[in-house]
């Protein structure tokens, strides 16, 4: 029953707004009881940060499959450019302006996930790169604008951007690192 609480809440989220949230709301699109609501989750931040939880476990399964994929830096940027999760980052960074509890949550599912991808970066970008902590704040910082301005119908100068770095893909060196890769 709690996942199914969760399951609607992310589910108003993503289709009505953070505004439509409340627990009768939720409860009704659970086909559960309000009151059961509070018996799994004592507070609607509770439920919500919950739903935070369950998107950042989806978004590590993702990088790690990415990861290991034959192009590793082009699932990366192909994960954090899917707009389908952009109107959800939306809904839950408006929640988190009015709402401690889900800020906090924020913050520290993103602070490690950043590392997560720093450590990732290090070990994927050619060593002439520069900052791995650096392209990986650039990188994410350039798919959430793409994701988050498509989201809205605002798309000049994407395609321009996206050329950028496709171009940085298409570069073999880009998907390996050379002394890792060069025979000992």
């Amino acid at each position: 029953m709690r996942a199914r609480f969760v399951d609607a809440a992310e589910a108003i989220l993503r289709e009505e707004g953070g505004h439509a949230v409340s627990a009768r709301v939720v409860a009704e699109k659970a086909g559960l009881k309000a009151q059961l609501l509070f018996y799994y989750f004592r507070t609607m931040d509770d439920l919500l940060r919950a739903v935070i939880r369950r998107i950042n476990e989806r978004r590590l399964e993702r990088f790690e499959q990415a990861l290991v994929s034959p192009e590793p830096l082009r699932a990366l940027w192909d994960l954090n450019t899917d707009a389908s999760s952009a109107i959800l980052a939306i809904e839950l960074n408006a929640l988190a302006n009015r709402r401690e509890a889900i800020r906090a949550e924020i913050v520290d599912g993103a602070r490690q996930f950043r590392l997560i991808q720093t450590e990732a970066a290090k070990r994927l970008l050619p060593s002439s790169a520069g900052s791995a902590a650096g392209i990986v704040m650039i990188a994410a910082s350039l798919a959430r604008m793409l994701a988050n301005e498509t989201a809205l119908g605002l798309t000049e100068g994407h395609a321009d951007a996206i050329a950028i770095v496709e171009q940085f893909l298409a570069r073999p060196e880009s998907n390996t690192r050379e002394e890792e890769t060069a025979p000992i």
